[in-house]
């Protein structure tokens, strides 16, 4: 998937947080659920008889389909898009749709500034926000949203930025 040198060394691999991926499976939980509790209560209280239990049974299997195929989406999308930190450089992932991956990568040397945001309740007590990191090259800004411990993730790149820059290195 990506080719590290081999005098470089993983620091940090970080994903969006669970969260992201929880809120966006509920709502298609919702979307699985809810069919059937509507054709359940429209059977109690009309009488459906003969093919209508087969035709809610194939249009209700054309829903999962569906939702099998959006949770498969979601689930690609959250697990390709990643924070990798190496001793040396930041390296940034996102997956956009199946076919399509942006991969930017900016030295530790050439980082400008980093801004966490952490906006809301559940942000904060969860510790998760965006990562904004502003370099001087061509890639003007990474923007990470939703990762977690992103103070925690500021300090490592900070202080390895630091040891790049004293020429110390690992």
């Amino acid at each position: 998937m990506l080719d590290l040198d081999p005098s470089e060394k993983l620091v940090l691999k970080v994903r969006r947080h669970k969260l992201v991926l929880f809120f966006q499976s509920f709502f298609l939980t919702l979307f699985v659920i809810v069919p059937p509790l509507l054709f359940w209560v429209s059977q109690q209280n009309l009488a459906i008889r003969g093919n209508n239990l087969a035709l809610f049974a194939s249009l209700y299997s054309a829903i999962l389909l569906i939702g099998w195929i959006t949770f498969f989406i979601i689930w690609t999308n959250y697990y390709l898009d990643v924070l990798i930190v190496t001793d040396k450089k930041v390296i940034f992932m996102e997956q956009k749709g199946f076919f399509k991956r942006e991969i930017a990568t900016l030295r530790l040397d050439r980082i400008q500034d980093i801004t966490v945001t952490v906006t809301g309740i559940i942000a904060t007590f969860l510790d998760y926000g965006t990562l904004r990191i502003q370099s001087a090259g061509e890639t003007p800004e990474f923007v990470i949203a939703s990762i977690p411990k992103p103070i925690k993730v500021k300090a490592i790149i900070y202080e390895l930025q630091g040891k790049i820059l004293s020429g110390h290195g690992f």
